[in-house]
């Protein structure tokens, strides 16, 4: 099944993904990266250290000042940007499945990156990161989607190792897109801090089912857990239900409060959101699509 119609895709070649951060890129592209000497725009001064080239000195700010001044010209190079879609088991639940659903946003976004001329690189991550596609431009559209339409939901979570082994191995900083429903009993700060200490601008895409988030279940039940096999045997009441949603929304203002703190962009969906507005629409009103 197609990720999504040429009619949507249409839609998305009007939108450019951008970091707050600075990046030397590896050709040209849509980004601003400041470097010494000549290009397409001036920016700044910087005060003069030695080795600099003599050709960038600002002699007129020298006459004024007696100070050595170096011209910063503004040029135009790519982003790398980072996909890092959570592929564990717990990804399969729902109606639609958060995996269905979170593969067309990353589709989306990855999509948008390329006609941008950015480098786009993806990771499928559960207990460990298994398949990846290094980073590449345009020419690649045809394998990127025939790689996240691959991916499928199974194994346990291991968040923060995953993560941590992912910023590791990566050699270039950019935006790094983390998408996962956060399900992870060891939770999910440390493998976030070690993109943040990887110098990633980062933006979190959390994606739960609606189901989750507003459970209809009432009565006895013997819930397995999708990842561990646990099983647990409940009779579920109102009031369960009420203390489990308090526990939601505390979860919710820990990842709020935490991504805050961390200069992390933050968007929480439900699948019952179409996946169509959660890119033209909500990830808009944030820092990176525009």
């Amino acid at each position: 099944m197609a990720l999504f119609d040429a009619d949507f895709m249409q839609k998305l070649e009007y939108l450019t993904l951008i970091s707050r951060k600075l990046y030397k890129g590896r050709a040209r592209g849509e980004h601003q990266t400041f470097r010494r000497g000549s290009s397409l725009e001036f920016h700044d001064y910087r005060p003069y250290q030695p080795g600099d080239d003599f050709r960038y000195i600002d002699w007129s700010i020298y006459s004024r000042l007696d100070r050595l001044f170096v011209k910063l010209f503004a040029a135009e190079e790519d982003l790398e940007v980072q996909v890092l879609l959570d592929t564990s088991a717990s990804m399969g639940f729902g109606t639609p499945s958060k995996m269905d659903y979170s593969r067309r946003v990353a589709a989306a976004l990855s999509y948008i990156a390329l006609l941008n001329l950015d480098r786009v690189g993806a990771a499928a991550f559960s207990a460990s990161v298994g398949p990846t596609l290094p980073p590449f431009r345009r020419r690649g559209v045809n394998s990127l989607f025939s790689f996240y339409e691959g991916l499928q939901a199974g194994g346990t979570t291991r968040f923060n190792e995953s993560l941590k082994s992912f910023s590791a191995k990566s050699g270039r900083p950019g935006l790094a897109i983390v998408i996962s429903d956060l399900m992870d009993p060891a939770g999910y700060q440390e493998g976030i801090r070690s993109l943040v200490y990887g110098r990633y601008d980062i933006m979190l895409i959390h994606v739960l089912s609606e189901e989750e988030i507003d459970p209809t279940l009432r009565g006895p039940f013997e819930l397995t857990d999708v990842e561990t096999s646990a099983r647990m045997r409940v009779s579920i009441e109102q009031s369960m239900i009420e203390a489990y949603q308090e526990r939601l929304r505390a979860y919710f203002e820990e990842i709020e409060g935490f991504c805050l703190s961390n200069a992390i962009e933050y968007v929480r969906s439900s699948t019952l959101v179409p996946f169509e507005d959660l890119v033209l629409k909500y990830l808009r009103q944030g820092m990176y699509l525009h």
